[in-house]
């Protein structure tokens, strides 16, 4: 590889830890062969991993395209305009983490292509291209769920650059993984779901005795906390604890919960609405979901349980009171229900519902929002605060646990996948819209709260 990169090449080349396949991790070195050689292979090193500047908007898309847009007066050329979408809009068909792997996987197809000394020939990828690719992957061990990835990465940036795919043709691709599978299974991570009573002990942690204190306060005016340390762990325990029951409840993604804000949970909403029947529930607003291409968003209810101690509405209202979060905020974009808002925007007036932690732990962190690392973290510990064995648990243990307590309480699969987010019937869902909300509170019913 490094022989064929060229003379004093070896310096330069610093390789992916984190890919099976050898993979460089930079471009660099093969722009240089490339340039050396007189090859033309822009299109391949082309990086469409950053976030657009509409993406970084977050749904603020009017004065995103409006700092995009040509001088006023200026009559933009056709090219020009059309060029401006292709850079500004087209990436948008792949969310940005998705393009960001694609990236990494096109990084080691070049890898392999200057190692076999093909890559002039790299574009249009042929069929037999591809074919020599996996068999020499597969030496590195890797799986064939890697290999599904890869070449998805390389059709679809072939579809980008307008230029035919490899394994394109009708059933070729489904040929090609049953090949791979027969003798390579998909292994998967042994995970086990959080169930409905699993759910009834986080909303049951109690709190240690100990002498009676002032309890937790939200800051005075020169920032100084009034807290007890019982009270104090108590609360991240109690954050984490509720971060399992609601991610359950709401059969959300780690990302989702890490990106909601305190002012998207919208306490009374149907009740506001005018069904009297569910006052005390709630809606809790997740603006985008992974299979929601319209940005239409997703209000999965939480409804009042028979015993007040298993109330996951109280109880989160009374962590937002103690840490000074309950908002609304000065600037917030979503307080009252109903105004005419893009309610897919988060606002960065609120701070996150599920706040991050910092100093070991030991303190919030309302400045940005958690990853789904450090939601999955908050879940798998507030299933050891009420002593559970978390060797099979993760973040998404509360997402299986949620789709897999309605399916067995009943809830229709289409009503469950309009609250988990789901890609089925996705045309049919946009269509509906239900005369009442009552088939939404199933999913929180089969808990038998």
């Amino acid at each position: 590889m490094v022989y064929n990169l060229g003379a004093g090449a070896a310096d330069d080349v610093r390789w992916n830890t984190r890919t099976t396949v050898p993979t460089l991790a930079t471009s660099a070195p093969i722009r240089a062969l490339a340039a050396r050689r007189g090859w033309d292979i822009e299109a391949w090193l082309f990086n469409d991993g950053a976030r657009t500047a509409l993406e970084a908007a977050e749904g603020r898309w009017r004065p995103a395209i409006a700092a995009l847009a040509f001088a006023p007066g200026v009559v933009s050329s056709i090219r020009e305009s059309a060029a401006r979408f292709e850079s500004e809009i087209l990436p948008h068909e792949l969310a940005v983490k998705t393009r960001q792997k694609y990236l990494a996987q096109r990084q080691g197809v070049l890898t392999w292509a200057v190692w076999k000394g093909c890559l002039p020939q790299l574009l249009p990828m042929t069929d037999e291209l591809l074919r020599a690719y996996i068999w020499d992957s597969l030496a590195f061990e890797t799986s064939v769920s890697v290999l599904k990835h890869t070449i998805g990465a390389i059709k679809a940036w072939h579809r980008r650059l307008g230029m035919p795919a490899p394994v394109d043709r009708p059933g070729d691709y489904r040929r090609l993984v049953i090949s791979l599978a027969r003798f390579q299974p998909c292994p998967r991570l042994l995970k086990v779901p959080i169930h409905a009573a699993a759910v009834r002990q986080l909303l049951l942690l109690p709190l240690p005795p100990h002498p009676p204190c002032a309890g937790v306060i939200p800051p005075r005016p020169r920032g100084r906390w009034v807290r007890c340390p019982t009270c104090w762990a108590f609360l991240h325990r109690w954050f984490d604890c509720l971060a399992g029951a609601t991610g359950t409840i709401i059969c959300s993604r780690c990302k989702e919960l890490g990106l909601m804000t305190t002012c998207d949970m919208w306490w009374n909403y149907d009740e506001l609405a005018g069904f009297l029947q569910f006052a005390g529930g709630a809606a809790f607003n997740i603006g985008i979901r992974k299979n929601d291409q319209f940005r239409t968003g997703h209000q999965p209810r939480v409804g009042v349980p028979k015993d007040p101690r298993l109330d996951l509405i109280a109880q989160l209202r009374e962590c937002f009171r103690l840490l000074g979060t309950a908002g609304p905020f000065p600037g917030c974009i979503k307080a009252g229900a109903g105004r005419a808002v893009n309610y897919s925007t988060r606002c960065n007036a609120c701070p996150p519902a599920f706040p991050r932690r910092i100093k070991k732990g030991q303190e919030f962190d309302l400045s940005r929002p958690a990853s789904s690392e450090e939601v999955s973290a908050m879940i798998v510990r507030g299933m050891q605060h009420v002593g559970f064995d978390t060797t099979f648990f993760s973040g998404i243990s509360a997402r299986k646990g949620g789709l897999s307590t309605a399916i067995e309480a009943g809830v229709p699969e289409h009503i469950l996948w309009m609250q988990s987010g789901h890609a089925q019937d996705v045309a049919a869902r946009r269509y509906v819209q239900l005369n009442s909300p009552a088939l939404l509170y199933r999913t929180y019913e089969a808990f038998g709260l």
